[in-house]
C-alpha cells in the first residue's frame, strides 16, 4: 500500500471539497448539487474504496453542519465512488466515448438510488434547488417518483459531467511526481 498517511490527507481534501461544493450548492438553491468533485478526485487518484470513504465522510459531515438530509445520500456517495473508481482503473476514461458512457453510468446508477431516497423518504423534497423542478412536474401530473427521477437524471448528468470534466482536467496539469504516489 502506498503512503497511508497520504491517502488519509487526501480524503479529508476530497471531503473538503465536497463539503464546500455542496455548501455553494445548497446556498445558492442551484439545480446540480456539486458534491462529488472530491469523490471523483479520490477514485481517479487512489481507488473506489478511498472514493466511498470520502463521500460517506461528506455525507456525514454535510449532514452534522449545514444540510441535515446529506445523511440518507451517503449511499448514492458511496457508489458513485467505487463505480468511478472502478471505470477509471479499467481505463473507461481514457477516450472520449467512454468517458461519456462511464458519466452517464455513473449518474443513472447514483440518479436511481438518489430518486428512491428523495421520492419516499422526502416526499420530492429536499434542500436541493432542482426539488423546484420537482414541484412543477409533481403539480402538472406526474407521480412523485416519475417527477423525481426526470429531475434527477437531467441534473445529475450535468453535474456529475462538471465534476468529471473538472477532475480530468485536474489530473492532466498534475505534476506527475505528485501522481506517481497515488497511482
Amino acid at each position: 500500500m502506498k503512503n497511508r498517511t497520504l491517502f488519509n490527507t487526501t480524503v479529508a481534501l476530497c471531503a473538503a471539497i465536497n463539503i464546500i461544493g455542496a455548501f455553494i450548492a445548497v446556498t445558492l438553491k442551484l439545480p446540480i448539487y456539486l458534491d462529488t468533485i472530491g469523490t471523483f478526485l479520490a477514485a481517479f487518484l487512489m481507488g473506489p474504496y478511498w472514493a466511498m470513504f470520502a463521500g460517506a465522510a461528506t455525507g456525514i459531515i454535510n449532514g452534522i453542519t449545514f444540510d441535515p438530509v446529506s445523511f440518507y445520500y451517503i449511499p448514492v456517495q458511496l457508489v458513485i465512488g467505487g463505480l468511478a473508481g472502478l471505470l477509471f482503473s479499467k481505463e473507461w476514461f481514457n477516450s472520449k466515448l467512454k468517458g461519456v458512457i462511464s458519466t452517464v453510468l455513473i449518474s443513472v446508477s447514483g440518479s436511481i438510488i438518489a430518486s428512491i431516497i428523495t421520492a419516499f423518504v422526502f416526499g420530492g423534497i429536499t434542500s436541493s434547488g432542482s426539488t423546484y423542478i420537482v414541484v412543477i412536474l409533481k403539480n402538472m401530473g406526474m407521480n412523485i417518483f416519475t417527477a423525481v427521477f426526470s429531475t434527477q437524471i437531467f441534473t445529475d448528468i450535468l453535474d456529475k459531467a462538471i465534476a468529471i470534466a473538472g477532475v480530468l482536467g485536474i489530473l492532466k496539469v498534475m505534476p506527475r511526481e505528485i501522481k506517481r504516489k497515488f497511482i
